[in-house]
């Protein structure tokens, strides 16, 4: 049986605030075009970065043996 694999709820959470804060800083740079604006969207997707490279890390290793014992059985 698979085991659940549990969420973090703290990633989610910088997920949500990384893209307010990346979404304030397009509405500015669209608005004015400053420099404090193009921070704003660094800020907002580094924030971001963690829950994407979490589910990355979820993700089946291609080069693992059981990726390749599926392979070798498919053909």
């Amino acid at each position: 049986m698979k085991e659940i694999k549990k969420w973090p709820l703290g990633l989610f959470v910088l997920d949500l605030l990384g893209a307010i804060i990346a979404a304030i800083g397009v509405m500015g740079f669209i608005d004015d075009g400053g420099t404090d604006e193009l921070l704003l969207i660094i800020l907002g997707l580094c924030l971001m970065l963690p829950l994407i490279l979490h589910i990355l890390k979820l993700l089946p290793n291609a080069g693992s043996c059981e990726e390749k014992d599926k392979l070798d059985g498919e053909h």
